[in-house]
């Protein structure tokens, strides 16, 4: 029958002739279909876990922010801690593919609810911060209301009362407007604390309003009826008629002139854009802007009032710009350290703290060397991950064939370097295993140990069996790394006996030995 196959390939130890080598199992590349899909679901899930716990955290934070606004939010996180454990169960049985698509979907929906919220957010401060305004222009209007009835009091009594009953009104009208004072008008916070001060300021505002029409009716209802008696005593007398109070705040100039249609755009524009700066950003400055807003509406001449608003609408364009630039460029960031999750536990560590580093600081740069600093990173681990899952699967198959190895065998499989493998009860023969760094070429070697030089018929005969015993193992071998994703392929064939075996004294012979299964419980 033919003998084994055999190959030739480079040296790969110098000391070693360019020999006919027993068995080479070349080129074992991770190159095949089923080993691809599992590492690249892996990666996929461990990327989509990243970007799920961080939608759950942003989802957590934006309800949070909600409820600190004042508005409750529905319970949209309950069911994504079992959504996790599905997917982790998923992958535990060998189901990446549903795992992954499981993963996904969750992802989409959570990142869905999140705009949802983010839209609420806008719509929720955009309420509050007319709130605010309204509050603060109600506040003018009431003190100018106050001092309307404190001027109307002093000065619409008829001229010919008596001097005593004109003070007797100005010193009732003094008296009821006394308690009465303009309610504070809270700093615009979009704080928990500073919505509930609004609210309380608002119920102020509407108590010191209620107080303050009591006072206008008292007051009307007063002058009237001291009109009615000084008419009735001094009957036939021409007597003045009193001016009523609605009448005469009627006569009084407004504080300031009444927006137009183009005014009244531009504070509707002003207004989203507030909104919107309020959601991406810290109160400050969104407060910031509210207290020139505020301040522009204060401004008595129109025109003028006008400019201000264009401005402050032109700012607050630029301001938002940039926001959602930083938004975008945060979003980037957070994108890159997601991809740099499945390495966790490597060097790819390192540019990941740099990249959290960086979100923290908040300020926008290039983000193309990070981007060429990852991608060179993860290259050399996912080679790492190759060169680990060759070992393994060479390693376990070798094991399941019932070979030991001697000790250094780790070493030599990490790195370019020999090993050797034989089976328990055959101390006079082994296998020589050399591999590249890469470990896509091992070449072997059949080996006998012996102090005896001479070659006889019944020990040629013996080498042969032997080899042919190791070409069978050696095509079991291929059968196993085929069915763990690994390719292999010959450089040459040679038959059994055709080249001497290689004879090595047993003074120089590994003087230690340990299972292969030692070996095996390197991590992956």
């Amino acid at each position: 029958m033919s003998g084994p196959k055999c190959v030739v390939v480079m040296p790969l130890a110098p000391a070693l002739p360019l020999v006919p080598i027993l068995l080479v199992a070349a080129a074992a590349t991770v190159g095949t279909m089923a080993l691809v899909n599992l590492t690249s679901a892996y990666l996929e899930r461990r990327k989509l876990e990243a970007r799920f716990r961080r939608n759950k955290d942003d989802l957590a934070s934006i309800t949070a922010r909600l409820r600190s606004l004042g508005e409750e939010s529905d319970a949209l996180q309950e069911n994504l801690d079992e959504l996790s454990r599905k997917a982790d169960a998923l992958m535990q049985q060998g189901q990446c593919e549903q795992a992954v698509a499981l993963l996904a979907s969750s992802v989409a929906a959570v990142d869905h609810q999140r705009r949802l919220l983010e839209a609420r957010i806008v719509h929720r401060i955009g309420d509050l911060q007319r709130r605010f305004l309204a509050l603060s222009t109600r506040g003018t209007e009431f003190a100018a209301a106050r001092q309307h009835i404190e001027s109307f009091a002093r000065t619409a009594t008829p001229s010919d009362w008596p001097a005593a009953e004109r003070e007797r009104i100005a010193a009732l009208c003094r008296a009821a407007l006394a308690p009465i004072t303009v309610p504070a008008a809270p700093a615009a916070d979009l704080s928990e604390t500073g919505a509930l001060h609004l609210s309380e300021a608002e119920e102020q505002m509407v108590s010191a309003e209620r107080e303050l029409e009591k006072v206008r009716q008292t007051l009307s209802a007063e002058i009237n009826r001291t009109q009615s008696r000084l008419m009735a005593d001094r009957l036939g007398i021409n007597a003045a008629r009193t001016t009523t109070l609605a009448d005469w705040l009627a006569a009084q100039p407004p504080a300031t002139a009444p927006p137009s249609p183009a005014e009244s755009g531009i504070l509707k524009k002003l207004d989203a854009l507030l909104a919107q700066i309020g959601a991406l950003q810290d109160t400050a400055g969104w407060a910031e802007l509210m207290r020139r807003a505020d301040a522009v509406r204060a401004e008595t001449d129109a025109p003028r009032r006008r400019r201000l608003y264009e401005s402050l609408v032109l700012e607050s364009g630029q301001r938002l710009k940039q926001l959602r630039a930083t938004q975008a460029w945060l979003a980037e960031v957070d994108t890159l350290i997601e991809e740099s999750e499945p390495y966790s536990g490597t060097a790819v560590d390192t540019v990941a703290a740099g990249l959290r580093d960086l979100h923290r600081a908040g300020r926008p740069e290039d983000l193309t060397p990070w981007r060429e600093r990852l991608a060179s990173a993860q290259q050399r681990e996912l080679a790492r991950l190759e060169h680990e899952r060759k070992r393994h699967a060479i390693l376990e198959s070798l094991a399941e064939l019932g070979y030991e190895t001697s000790e250094g065998m780790e070493t030599a499989l990490a790195q370019a370097g020999k090993l050797v493998i034989r089976k328990p009860g055959d101390p006079d023969y082994a296998v020589e295993v050399v591999s590249d760094a890469s470990l896509s070429m091992v070449q072997t070697t059949m080996v006998r140990y012996t102090d005896a030089p001479e070659m006889t018929e019944q020990q040629r005969r013996r080498d042969c069996e032997r080899e042919e015993e190791w070409c069978a193992d050696h095509a079991r071998l291929r059968d196993r790394l085929a069915k763990q994703g690994l390719a292999t392929s010959f450089k040459l064939k040679l038959p059994s006996g055709e080249h001497p075996v290689k004879v090595v004294r047993q003074d120089q012979r590994t003087a230690t030995r340990a299972p292969a299964k030692r070996a095996l419980q390197r991590p992956t």
